[in-house]
């Protein structure tokens, strides 16, 4: 009887932490769930049913974003498909933020963004927290904020970042690209999404995300 209640006891503690691991899926980008910074529109990519986020006004210091209302993002991993349509002749900012807070009317978060059009160079990926608001990539130039993955244009590419405490690490189309132990913001909490650098626009698709149980 013990035993049979003990077995009993551990599938139940199983299927509740299989229940809470489970992906959430948000990549149908409904209104209802998402806020969007700027214009956007759905359309449908190299045949995937896909987000565009359209860049309103050109600055380097801004960026474009949308992200879940009223959520809550610790540790576990996000994932993505991310498509520029431009060549890899043609500058763009395309990224992935978590972590996400508002102090006032000024958005804080860690981001981390992909320019296609130095695919397989340092700074095709770069690590970059927003503080105030504004995009200061400026101050996180150095080689230890920057990785070099291949990040195909006018394709999609497939981006994973698993977050643990104040560490991140951050994977394209299944290989390891980056890794940072100290994130800006530490082990912080806070909302998931997209980012859209000073890019006229850019495509996301089958966004998901797992949240880790908590300790």
């Amino acid at each position: 009887m013990k035993t049979l209640l003990l077995t009993s006891l551990v599938g139940l503690i199983a299927l509740k932490a299989t229940a809470q691991n489970q992906p959430e899926n948000y990549g149908d980008f409904s209104t209802k769930q998402w806020t969007f910074s700027s214009k956007y529109t759905r359309a449908t990519y190299l045949g995937k049913p896909a987000l565009k986020l359209i860049r309103e006004k050109e600055t380097a210091t801004g960026a474009s974003i949308a992200y879940l209302n009223d959520y809550s993002f610790s540790d576990g991993s996000i994932e993505l498909d991310i498509a520029t349509p431009f060549p890899k002749s043609t500058i763009s900012f395309l990224g992935v933020l978590f972590h996400f807070n508002k102090v006032g009317s000024e958005p804080r978060y860690e981001c981390f963004y992909f320019r296609p059009f130095m695919s397989g160079k340092s700074g095709a990926m770069q690590y970059m927290p927003i503080n105030n608001g504004l995009v200061n990539w400026p101050d996180y130039q150095a080689a230890v904020y920057q990785g070099s993955p291949v990040c195909k244009t006018q394709q999609w590419f497939h981006v994973k970042v698993d977050v643990k405490g104040p560490m991140a690490t951050v994977f394209v189309d299944g290989k390891q690209v980056y890794q940072i132990k100290n994130l800006a913001r530490g082990s912080s909490k806070g909302s998931v999404g997209l980012w859209l650098g000073n890019t006229p626009e850019g495509y996301f698709a089958n966004f998901r995300v797992t949240r880790a149980l908590p300790k």
